[in-house]
């Protein structure tokens, strides 16, 4: 290959593999990575390409809020629906910070304006899932999340939603066997993961609730204790991720006292 043969070919990778959807597509990955550093440079490199780019404006968007920038997840969600108004991921972004803001009011209208451009966007269903979760209408969530891991079954997002709902049920099994199975995709991001084995930390310690006895501690002290030795195994994986999960100190505090209260009701 000649001299300029070769800066031929090298032009036409960089016009290809430079573009703003080539930066996109790598500040994803690393979003799902939850390298939110590198998600922002490449985002920004997208946007350097097309100022325009709903992609990159929505995923620069989730970066800053995953970051807990929420002003600036505000401008860049903004700026998408400005130059994208048909793009419903551009509203479910600005829902999201008004729902982090404590304005689910204002969510859920943004998520209503969203559903009209298109009532079956995936993103924006399981926004409205994860209001009515918080709102405490179980059924309605459980109904939303249900449905789009029927639709979805490898995106691990839904299955997260659908255990904590299952959780906050108390159908401890149910939410055992959806976490698993979020876990066993080899598809599922660093992200999820983390996420997966904190709720199944949280759901282990809840699970292991009210089955001690201490009239029968030879009897029921071994599962107790077994549960939460899983708890702490999952809390250990969790960590192991490299996500950073401000939760996971909360449910390591709570472990440790379900801990003690089981060695000091049952002994070993």
């Amino acid at each position: 290959m000649g001299v300029g043969t070769r800066w031929a070919w090298l032009g036409l990778w960089c016009a290809m593999g430079c573009s703003a959807d080539h930066h996109s597509s790598k500040a994803k990955v690393a979003l799902d990575a939850h390298d939110l550093v590198e998600a922002e440079a490449r985002y920004r490199q997208a946007l350097d390409r097309d100022s325009t780019h709903q992609e990159a404006l929505a995923g620069l968007g989730w970066t800053y809020l995953l970051a807990g920038q929420t002003d600036a997840a505000r401008g860049a969600f903004e700026r998408c629906h400005e130059t994208s108004p048909e793009a419903p991921e551009c509203l479910r972004g600005t829902a999201a910070v008004a729902s982090g803001e404590g304005n689910p009011a204002r969510a859920r209208r943004l998520l209503e304006q969203a559903l009209v451009l298109d009532p079956h966007h995936a993103g924006v269903n399981s926004s409205l899932a994860l209001l009515a979760l918080a709102a405490g209408k179980l059924e309605i969530a459980a109904e939303k999340y249900g449905n789009l891991v029927t639709r979805f079954p490898e995106q691990a997002e839904y299955r997260l939603g659908l255990a904590e709902v299952q959780l906050r049920r108390d159908a401890y099994e149910d939410a055992l066997a959806t976490i698993d199975a979020g876990l066993a995709q080899a598809s599922t991001p660093s992200r999820y993961k983390a996420m997966f084995y904190q709720t199944r930390a949280r759901t282990l310690v809840a699970g292991s609730a009210g089955r001690l006895d201490s009239k029968r501690c030879a009897a029921t002290a071994p599962m107790v204790r077994a549960w939460l030795d899983a708890a702490d195994a999952a809390a250990e994986s969790a960590k192991a991720t490299g996500v950073v999960l401000p939760d996971l100190v909360v449910v390591r505090r709570l472990l440790r006292r379900r801990r003690t209260m089981l060695d000091e009701t049952c002994p070993l």
